[in-house]
């Protein structure tokens, strides 16, 4: 790896009732988070003056443990699904990911991290809403970069929107300031170093983690059937700059640090003579 890109600092997901705490993973060597807010509920659950307070006491810790806030994962579910074909529910939907971000600036986030559908999705309906995801990836992307944050576009897996590199390339089409979140266990017709090579610098974040190919799995890489050599150098021929942000199961966060570890060390190995 050149000096640009090794090493890539250490982050992962984390959610306020997780059993492993923000000192600890800043003991073990974790230097961002991605901040995962509540899911399946309605906005009008979600965006109450509690929830906000209970994820700024979050936030509040991250801080004292000396951990950054590099993303924000806005809520997913049918209550947030950007492709719904109620228009008026759409817009509804696009305003209360805007209150997410609204919080995400406040927090110092940089990146906020957004599904473009639930499922299923019925073949009969795709094209129509990827359209309309579409549009809203493009409206929600501009109102992004005016609180200073970047949209980044997940890949998902099975039915919903965004299944592979052409979908998501569709997404972002019409929105020049979004980025993609590649999530390397989400593809399941298409491998993550194609993606990726495919999306090249349109890639802004990572979830990192593992699976065997039929479905998520969100194991440790090295588990399962992720060409973890070919990836890593996928992202290092993309420019990728970003947080080596792992969203995989773990008990100990020190598991995430040694797997690392173990992943540089790969490229290291393929490039000695």
């Amino acid at each position: 790896m050149s000096e640009a890109h090794s090493p890539w600092k250490l982050g992962t997901y984390w959610y306020d009732k997780e059993s492993v705490s923000l000192m600890q993973l800043k003991e073990a060597g974790i230097a961002y988070i991605e901040l995962n807010l509540d899911n399946y509920i309605p906005p009008e659950e979600g965006l109450t003056p509690a929830m906000r307070t209970r994820y700024r006491q979050a936030v509040d810790a991250a801080g004292k443990a000396g951990i950054e806030i590099w993303s924000v994962h806005l809520p997913f579910g049918n209550p947030w699904d950007i492709s719904t074909p109620d228009d008026a529910e759409r817009l509804a939907i696009i305003e209360a990911h805007t209150r997410v971000m609204d919080w995400a600036r406040d927090w110092g986030a940089q990146v906020t991290v957004i599904h473009p559908s639930f499922e299923p999705i019925p073949d009969a309906q795709r094209e129509r809403r990827l359209k309309l995801a579409s549009a809203s990836v493009s409206e929600l992307s501009e109102r992004a970069r005016l609180r200073g944050l970047k949209l980044a576009v997940e890949d998902l897996p099975r039915s919903c929107l965004g299944r592979n590199s052409a979908e998501i390339a569709a997404l972002i089409g019409d929105a020049p300031d979004a980025v993609v979140c590649c999530d390397t266990n989400h593809l399941l017709t298409e491998k993550p170093e194609a993606f990726i090579r495919f999306l090249g610098n349109r890639i802004g974040t990572l979830h990192l983690s593992d699976y065997d190919g039929v479905d998520e799995r969100h194991w440790l890489p090295g588990r399962g059937i992720v060409n973890w050599a070919e990836v890593l150098q996928a992202l290092i021929d993309s420019g990728y700059g970003g947080p080596f942000m792992f969203e995989a199961d773990y008990k100990d966060p020190h598991e995430l640090v040694q797997c690392y570890q173990s992943l540089m060390k790969l490229v290291s190995d393929a490039r000695t003579p």
